[in-house]
């Protein structure tokens, strides 16, 4: 991608197809910067692309996560058991990874109530349940070795490199950037062709706020190159995220205008997403809540509670 930076296509099981992790060739060795999922085929692919570009177990000696989302973090204690790297991600995130693991048993009453009184039905709340069970089950533990603690510093072994706290698609996730080489390694913050999906759910209070405010920062920065982890690279950053802004911009405006009544978050989100295959609803009911969770902290719309059910409507 640039001299010293290196991208490794690792396959995923689920859409998107692919994920890209990122070698760097920093002050003591090599540095990457995620790892993709840990099934066969992932495995396979990030040992052979870093082989050909002369990676070896003596070589790797820090494992960068962006955010802990299975595709980019399952691979990381795999990677670091073989090359003793040491893993670096941010606190905000391993509370987030040590909670969805060692916590679902208690935050499961919770989110099963939270899908209750968001209007789902019984039977389609049963199945979401089952769905984030099946999705905790994939994730193992991987303590770090060193915690990114902040707003952003030097990236672990990184000759130049630096970490940025760019919230929103996930709570503690990070950019990578090199000031002087004017490159931005993005992970799932700025993506090129689609906006990345941004929830609100029990781990993440007002996740649309924190990602416009990371992007509006972000967007200062002098970049002449985007490394995305999903999709093409591109250069125009501020024309990116301009676009993203206007998608979320003409979101919630269609988000209040579809309240012509009273309507649960399952109601809004069939109306946002109506066309929607059953496996992304999840997805779906996490990014129209955090609309509606946007929208209620600057006045736009507010809640009560009518039968059980927590209802939205225009301010």
């Amino acid at each position: 991608m640039a001299p010293g930076v290196h991208r490794l296509s690792v396959p995923l099981p689920f859409p998107p197809s692919e994920v890209a992790a990122w070698v760097i060739e920093g002050d003591d060795g090599h540095v990457l910067v995620d790892t993709g999922i840990d099934t066969p085929p992932a495995r396979d692919a990030l040992r052979e692309g870093a082989g050909q570009i002369g990676v070896t177990r003596e070589s790797l000696r820090h494992v960068v996560l962006t955010h802990a989302h299975i595709d980019h973090y399952g691979l990381a204690g795999p990677v670091r058991e073989w090359s003793g790297a040491t893993l670096s991600i941010h606190e905000r995130e391993e509370a987030l990874a040590t909670r969805w693991v060692n916590g679902w048993a208690q935050d499961r009453p919770s989110v099963e109530r939270s899908f209750l009184t968001g209007g789902i039905p019984a039977e389609v709340a049963r199945q979401l349940l089952e769905a984030s069970d099946r999705i905790h089950a994939r994730y193992r533990h991987y303590p770090p070795d060193h915690l990114l603690r902040g707003d952003g510093g030097a990236l672990p072994g990184g000759g130049g490199w630096e970490w940025i706290l760019t919230p929103g698609h996930s709570p503690g996730h990070v950019t990578v950037y090199h000031p002087d080489r004017r490159i931005l390694i993005a992970g799932d913050h700025v993506l090129p062709r689609i906006s990345p999906n941004i929830g609100a759910d029990l781990y993440a209070e007002n996740p649309l706020a924190d990602y416009l405010a990371s992007l509006g920062r972000l967007r200062e920065l002098p970049v002449d190159l985007v490394l995305p982890s999903h999709g093409e690279p591109f250069a125009d950053l501020p024309g990116r995220i301009d676009g993203i802004l206007a998608h979320h911009d003409a979101r919630n405006t269609q988000t209040v205008e579809l309240l012509t009544r009273p309507m649960t978050a399952f109601e809004v989100t069939l109306r946002l997403f109506p066309d929607l295959p059953p496996d992304n609803f999840l997805h779906a009911l996490r990014e129209a809540r955090a609309h509606l969770i946007y929208l209620e902290s600057v006045s736009r719309v507010g809640r009560d509670t009518r039968g059980g059910a927590e209802v939205w409507h225009r301010d």
